[in-house]
């Protein structure tokens, strides 16, 4: 007996469905990060950005509009502004502010409601390796920039927390392709240690650089948790001492000089196996 072929239109009818299929499963495993379990908790932050300007590069730049315009042009850099203006006779030629760029991001972790907040993860982490500021410094920035904030968030002192174990990180971060892929600049992680009253505990916080954009910001769960698990590892390689949550801070849009428009953000509970369990976001403070 001959088998019977498949119409053509069957032949296409599957085809589209194998496409729908692998689009769900991508969907799923780059987009949703679907493997992660949830941590079925709940945790809320507020942060900032400092932002620099490359000596180097500013001299480069005048040097640059000097050629352009003339000895006569005045270039000007406005600190809290870091627009760069460029006059020539009183008049504005151009400006530029390419020059300033996100040099660290600053915030705080909280878990609990503010009727009975559990755990603080305070944090100041530089966007390229660079010593921590002190801890008094901290605590008074954060009281003083997060004024949206309710200020319960911010009743501790500096013998409630520390902030230990600063690591620069690899350009790639040891991701190999997918490094290579996100342009990852490297970073800094620090594990910040709760030390308060309330339940005590412990944070590694990472701060690293992407220039990946605009591609990339849809897999943000994915690739946060490539860059969290590296992280731990590094961290774990040299300590036994493994910390009870970790976040991402990603500055996936550097360009942009902004926390609200230039960072993306993930959290995650570890398990005494050093699994990740993904933690939920609830009533964000506005990042600056």
């Amino acid at each position: 007996m001959r088998k019977r072929r498949l119409s053509r239109s069957c032949k296409i009818g599957l085809v589209i469905a194998a496409i729908a299929l692998l689009s769900v499963l991508a969907y799923g495993e780059l987009v949703l990060d679907w493997r992660v379990a949830s941590a079925r908790q709940n945790i809320r932050f507020t942060m900032g950005v400092t932002q620099s300007v490359e000596i180097a590069e500013y001299n480069s730049f005048e040097h640059a509009m000097r050629r352009k315009y003339g000895a006569a042009v005045d270039t000007k850099l406005p600190l809290d502004t870091g627009l760069a203006e460029v006059r020539l006779n009183g008049a504005v030629m151009e400006t530029n502010s390419d020059l300033k760029r996100i040099d660290g991001v600053y915030g705080i972790f909280l878990l609990g409601s503010d009727d009975s907040i559990r755990t603080r993860f305070p944090f100041e982490v530089s966007a390229g390796f660079g010593a921590a500021n002190s801890k008094a410094w901290i605590t008074e920035h954060l009281k003083k920039s997060f004024r949206r904030a309710p200020q319960i968030w911010f009743a501790f002192d500096d013998n409630d927390w520390m902030l230990d174990r600063c690591t620069a990180s690899p350009r790639d971060l040891g991701l190999g392709p997918i490094g290579t892929a996100l342009r990852l600049r490297g970073g800094t992680s620090c594990v910040t240690i709760w030390k308060g009253k309330q339940l005590p505990g412990s944070m590694l916080i990472s701060v690293t650089v992407a220039d990946g954009n605009p591609w990339m910001r849809p897999f943000t769960r994915r690739r946060c948790r490539a860059v969290t698990e590296a992280a731990l590892g590094q961290l774990t390689s040299k300590s036994a001492d493994r910390p009870n949550y970790a976040a991402c801070v990603l500055i996936d849009r550097p360009e942009l000089h902004s926390a609200r428009k230039s960072l993306t953000v993930d959290a995650y509970s570890i398990a005494e196996n050093g699994d990740l369990h993904r933690m939920d976001f609830s009533l964000l403070a506005p990042a600056r």
